[in-house]
C-alpha cells in the first residue's frame, strides 16, 4: 500500500501538469462532416461539433467534403477547408490584460483567417507553413496547399512571407500586389487577379475597417456553396463574420445601438432549424430589445416536431454589439428542456443573427438547434 502512494502522486501530478498546460485556444462555430482533433500531448483524438473547445495542442483534420470554423480566445477567426490538417501549436491570450501570442501550422489543405485582438495590440502572430513562415500586418489573408505549391490571397492588411531560402515576400495593402503563387521550387509569381483556386471575391472594408456586411457575408461564405449545404451554413457564416470584424473595429456600431432609442420588436425572417425526431414545422420566434435601457425583457422560440412542441422563453442584456441571453423556460410537449442562445447585432443594429440549441433535461438525446435572422 505504501507503495501505491508515491505513484498515484505522480499519477496525480502529471494529470495536473497535463491539464494546466492545456490551454483554451478557441471555440468549434461550424463543424461540417468530418471534423477530428488531436491532442500532441495525450494523442487522444475526438469529434469536433459545433460548441467543442479547441485546445492549444489540438492538430486539427477535415475529411472530404468537410470544413470546419473555429473563434479563437482573442476574437480571431481560422477556417479550415476540406482535406486540411492544421497544427496549433500554441493560442494564449490573456482577457485582463488583452495581450498574448499564437502560432500556428497549415501542414495541408486551406485556410482562412481574420485575425483578432492578439494581432491589433501587437502581440506576435505566426503561421507555419511548407514554404516559409508567414507574419501577419493584416486582418484577412487566406492560403491553399496544392500539389506541392502554395497559393496567397490577401483579402485586408498585409502579410510578410519569409521563405524557406529566407527570403522576404510582402503582399497586401500598400503592396504592389496581394496575391501570389509560390511553385514547389521556390519560385514566387506574384499577381493582382486571384488565382482561380480562390473562388471567393475580394471583401470591400471601408477605411474605418467596418466590414460591407453582404459583399462580407458572400465572401467568407464561399465555402457554402456545394448542393449539399443548408441555409444554416450561410446564417452561421454571418455570425462568423460580424464577430469577427467587430472583434477588430466595433465603434461604429457600438455608436448606433448607443443611439437607438425606444423598444423595438424583432421577427424571425430566416431561419433553418433541425431536430432529432424530424421535420420541423410552424418556426416562429421573436426578441424584444429595450435600447433605452439595455436590456432584452423577452424573447420567445415556438416549432413543432414529430415528438409535440418546443417553447423556449429567453431574456438577457445587450453587451456592446453583442446579446447577453439566457434561456428562461424550455419545454418539449410536456418535458422540461434546456438550452443556449447566441445572438449579435448586423446592419446597424436592424438585424439580429444568431443560433439556438435545445434539448430535453431527461433524455438530452431529444434536442433541435438551429440559426436565426431577425429583423423588425
Amino acid at each position: 500500500m505504501k507503495h501505491l502512494i508515491p505513484a498515484l502522486a505522480t499519477l496525480l501530478c502529471v494529470s495536473f501538469l497535463s491539464q494546466a498546460n492545456t490551454v483554451a485556444a478557441g471555440k468549434t462555430i461550424l463543424a461540417r462532416g468530418e471534423v477530428l482533433a488531436t491532442d500532441a500531448s495525450s494523442a487522444q483524438q475526438r469529434n469536433l461539433k459545433r460548441r467543442d473547445t479547441v485546445f492549444g495542442v489540438d492538430r486539427i483534420t477535415t475529411g472530404e467534403k468537410s470544413k470546419a470554423q473555429f473563434s479563437m480566445s482573442d476574437g480571431g477567426l481560422i477556417a479550415l477547408k476540406e482535406n486540411s490538417e492544421l497544427n496549433i501549436a500554441s493560442y494564449e491570450f490573456d482577457t485582463a490584460t488583452q495581450q498574448g501570442s499564437a502560432s500556428i501550422e497549415l501542414i495541408k489543405g486551406g485556410l482562412r483567417s481574420i485575425s483578432g485582438v492578439i494581432k491589433k495590440n501587437g502581440g506576435a502572430y505566426n503561421v507555419k507553413t511548407p514554404v516559409g513562415s508567414i507574419g501577419i500586418r493584416g486582418t484577412h489573408f487566406e492560403l491553399q496547399l496544392l500539389g506541392g505549391d502554395m497559393y496567397v490571397a490577401v483579402w485586408d492588411g498585409a502579410i510578410d512571407l519569409t521563405l524557406n531560402d529566407q527570403s522576404v515576400v510582402s503582399l497586401g495593402s500598400n503592396e504592389p500586389f496581394s496575391f501570389a503563387h509560390i511553385t514547389s521550387l521556390g519560385d514566387v509569381i506574384k499577381t493582382t487577379q486571384a488565382p482561380a483556386v480562390f473562388t471567393q471575391n475580394i471583401v470591400a472594408i471601408n477605411s474605418d475597417n467596418e466590414a460591407n456586411s453582404e459583399s462580407e457575408q458572400q465572401s467568407l461564405a464561399a465555402d457554402n456553396t456545394s448542393e449539399n449545404n443548408t441555409d444554416a451554413d450561410t446564417l452561421l457564416a454571418d455570425v462568423y463574420v460580424e464577430q469577427q470584424f467587430q472583434a477588430l473595429s466595433n465603434a461604429s456600431l457600438i455608436d448606433q445601438i448607443a443611439q437607438r432609442q425606444g423598444i423595438l420588436n424583432y421577427q424571425a425572417t430566416r431561419f433553418d432549424v433541425s431536430s432529432s425526431l424530424g421535420e420541423v414545422s410552424d418556426f416562429s420566434m421573436s426578441m424584444s430589445v429595450d435600447f433605452d435601457n439595455g436590456t432584452v425583457p423577452d424573447g420567445e422560440i415556438i416549432f413543432n416536431d414529430v415528438g409535440g412542441n418546443w417553447y423556449a422563453a429567453y431574456s438577457g442584456s445587450i453587451d456592446l454589439t453583442k446579446l447577453d441571453l439566457a434561456v428562461t423556460f424550455a419545454s418539449h410537449n410536456n418535458n422540461r428542456a434546456a438550452g443556449e442562445i447566441d445572438a449579435i447585432f448586423l446592419n446597424n443594429a436592424d438585424t439580429i443573427t444568431g443560433d439556438f440549441s435545445l434539448s430535453e433535461i431527461s433524455n438530452p438525446a431529444v434536442n433541435a438547434s438551429g440559426a436565426f435572422r431577425l429583423e423588425p
